[in-house]
């Protein structure tokens, strides 16, 4: 007697991703642009290339000033953060907290 499937795992038949060609497939599953996005990805794309060293940044600026301004901001926040050192007495804190294992 075999035993009763529970669990949605116990079915492991291959099943392929996107059997139906994109034309078979509702509108729901197709991927549609949005109106006015086209622009948004220009300038995205602009801006990835600002962050990747491959464009200047005033290209970056004339494509989105305020995503310059933005990732300006994440930059330094992030390296004051890299520079920020724990305080001694806090340290000593932390490694006087742990437990210590008897051998």
């Amino acid at each position: 007697m075999m035993p009763a499937k529970h669990e949605a795992h116990d079915d492991l038949t291959p099943r392929p991703r996107d059997a139906a060609p994109v034309q078979d497939r509702p509108l729901a599953d197709r991927e549609v642009p949005l109106p006015g996005t086209q622009a948004a990805d220009a300038s995205a794309s602009v801006i990835h290339q600002w962050l990747d060293g491959e464009t200047t940044e005033a290209a970056a600026r004339l494509a989105d000033a305020r995503q310059v301004d933005f990732w300006k901001k994440v930059d330094q926040d992030a390296d004051r953060l890299r520079r920020m050192k724990t305080p001694a007495h806090v340290a000593a804190q932390v490694m006087a907290a742990i437990p210590v294992r008897e051998r």
